[in-house]
């Protein structure tokens, strides 16, 4: 609950925060510029970015080694389950649809059914 007093503080609150924004002193302008100034004296260097190879543009753009080693583990990983498949994955196959399929590679038939 809040009494007339409480809405009188927060109306005189209100007011002052009202109040246009206080313009900063011209000594204070002139001690900014003046800083800037010799700052802009001074002159910046740029930074010289080393040469690099392509392997390492690549490296840095997929997110450098810890990435690349990961990508490099589920490469050969997939690789050897596509080789060496797992009597596991057979009999889920198996379970799932009833037989196990194989697709033929590069048969004709394949691609005219995707057609449409």
């Amino acid at each position: 609950m809040t009494t007339d007093n409480d809405e009188k503080m927060l109306n005189e609150t209100f007011a002052q925060m009202r109040v246009a924004d206080p313009v900063p002193s011209e000594d204070l302008m002139n001690r900014i510029m003046l800083d800037a100034d010799m700052v802009l004296a001074e002159g910046a260097t740029v930074p010289q970015r080393p040469k690099r190879g392509l392997s390492a543009m690549f490296r840095d753009v997929i997110g450098g080694w810890p990435t690349f080693s990961g990508l490099a583990a589920a490469t050969v990983a997939g690789v050897w389950i596509g080789a060496a498949q797992p009597a596991a994955l057979t009999d889920l196959s198996t379970g799932l649809w009833g037989d196990t399929i194989e697709v033929p590679l590069l048969e004709s038939d394949l691609f005219a059914a995707l057609e449409g």
